[in-house]
Formats: structure tokens, sequence, C-alpha cells
């Protein structure tokens, strides 16, 4: 009875806690869980799906095929250093290949945009950064604000 008792104060406490941080500005609303007789499991309703706040990780071929609907998302993707250059418009501009896509139509390497980061041919690097889509031109995604993060 005690653990019960205990239990329940407990999962109480957390419950509130919870529902008050997400009271505080830009956080999602708590749903409350239904408590039911002591001892017997407690049931919640479904959480409905939200936007992660923490970025996925894609493919550069990923990329390509969802730039549309990434576009100005932060994303993470991995990958080896194929061309790096530095000056471009003040920034470092480094090309990274996956082994994904098609160089054919041009989905196979991503230019990652960087004020700082300036890696080597060669080096493989994991790149946080949003994705930047531009439609028409010679560069169709782009990675801006890229930081490594790997």
């Amino acid at each position: 009875m005690k653990k019960s008792v205990l239990l329940s104060t407990i999962l109480c406490f957390l419950m509130t806690t919870a529902a008050l941080a997400a009271e505080a500005p830009g956080m999602a609303p708590v749903t409350p869980a239904l408590l039911p007789a002591s001892g017997s499991k407690v049931v919640s309703e479904p959480a409905s799906p939200t936007k992660t706040a923490s970025p996925k990780a894609y493919t550069v071929e990923e990329l390509y095929k969802n730039s549309q609907k990434l576009s100005k998302e932060k994303v993470i993707v991995h990958g080896q250093v194929v061309k790096s250059t530095s000056g471009i418009m003040g920034k470092n501009w480094t090309h990274i290949q996956d082994g994904t896509g098609d160089k054919k139509q041009a989905t196979n390497d991503l230019i990652c945009i960087s004020g700082t980061a300036q890696p080597e041919v060669g080096d493989e690097v994991t790149y946080i950064g949003t994705v930047n889509y531009n439609p028409g031109t010679r560069y169709t995604i782009t990675l801006e604000d890229a930081t490594i993060i790997k």
C-alpha cells in the first residue's frame, strides 16, 4: 500500500511539473494522463506528432530529394571533403560527398558554407547547418551556417 501511494505521489509530481513546464512560452501543451485507481497502470492519450527540436541526419541524396520540404530546416550531414575553397563572399565553401546521389544529375555533391570551418580535402566531417533551397541556380541546395560537429 505504501509503495502504491508513494508511486502515485511521484507520478502526480512529475505530471504537474511537466504541465507547468509546458506552459512556458514556446512550449507545446501537455496532455494530462488519465489516472486510474491505485495499483492500476497509468494510461495516457497518445501524443500528437510534433516537429522535433533537434536536427535529423540525412544523406546528400536525401537532402536533394527533399530539398523543398527541408528548406530553412536545420539538418545534419556526414561526408568526405572533395573540395574546399576559402574567401568566397567572405565564407569557406566545402564540397562533401557521401557516396549517395547521382553525379549526372548533380545530386551527389553538397556545398557546406561556413564562416569558420575549413577542413582539408579527404577529411571525413559531420556538419550541422540550415538547408538553403535555390531552384534554377547552379547549386540547387547548399548548407548555410554550417558548423562541424565531429
